[in-house]
Parts: C-alpha cells; sequence; structure tokens
C-alpha cells in the first residue's frame, strides 16, 4: 500500500455508558476523502490513543465488536468483525495479514464515508468504559 494520507481517529466510551452503538465523531479532514483502508488498534498494539491518550478498548470487548459504514445514506459494511481491520502481528492479538481495501464505485477508487452515520456496535454492553477505540484513516483526497 502507498501511504499518500493517513489521520488517526477515536470513538470515545464515556464513563459509565451502557450503549450498544458508539458513532464517530465528525471528521472535518475526512469528509469528502477517498478511504482507502481503515485499521484498528489495539491495547497490545497501542497502550494509550494516540489523539487523546485514553485508555484503549479492551481486547475482549474488540473481539465482540463490528463496525458499520455507511456512504452518503447506503450502508455499505454492515457489522463487519472489527478485528478484520487489525493488520499487526504482536504475539497475542488475532489479526489478519493485509488490510481489507475499501473500493469505491470505480476501480482503483476509495469509498467516501459518512462518518457520522457510521458506527462500532456489540451485541452487549462494553466491560470496561471511559475507554476509546483507536483507528488509522488511509485516504487521498479527489482531484
Amino acid at each position: 500500500m502507498i501511504l499518500q494520507r493517513y489521520e488517526s481517529v477515536e470513538i470515545a466510551v464515556p464513563t459509565g455508558s451502557t450503549s450498544t452503538r458508539f458513532y464517530f465523531p465528525d471528521l472535518p479532514n475526512l469528509r469528502n476523502a477517498n478511504i482507502i483502508a481503515l485499521q484498528l488498534y489495539t491495547p497490545a498494539t497501542l497502550s494509550v490513543t494516540p489523539n487523546t491518550g485514553s485508555t484503549m478498548v479492551t481486547l475482549a470487548d474488540l473481539k465482540k465488536s463490528s463496525i458499520n459504514l455507511f456512504s452518503g445514506d447506503a450502508q455499505l459494511v454492515y457489522n463487519a468483525p472489527l478485528l478484520t481491520f487489525n493488520p499487526i502481528s504482536n504475539g497475542t492479538d488475532p489479526f489478519i495479514y493485509e488490510l481489507p481495501k475499501i473500493q469505491g464505485n470505480t476501480i482503483g477508487s476509495g469509498m467516501v464515508i459518512s462518518w457520522v452515520k457510521s458506527y462500532v456496535n456489540l451485541p452487549t454492553a462494553l466491560s470496561t468504559t471511559n475507554v476509546a477505540y483507536a483507528f488509522g484513516v488511509y485516504y487521498y483526497l479527489p482531484a
């Protein structure tokens, strides 16, 4: 993969939350970006989240988390297991060998994601709160 642009993204889980759905925040730099790959970070990879220094979501909670991605009003990714987006082999966490490439409407294009509609969800509430999901977003901007 060629690294053109990258941004760290977090989804905060507030203290005491019993929610099972956590939306991405508004990401102004990524609003019209063509997303080519999404990477998940685990607590064995990072000790704290890169943007805010928050505690990472536990591996047990990552194992039951999935992601839903929207482009406009269309839900294009539905309940993909979150660990599908972990390419880092650290000896303890499940991982994949290569990040899934996010395909847009034409060959070689990325997907424009509606971040405020996209979310991580779980079948039951997280076992630990006051934590955050940490992602890396690989993208390019349209010409």
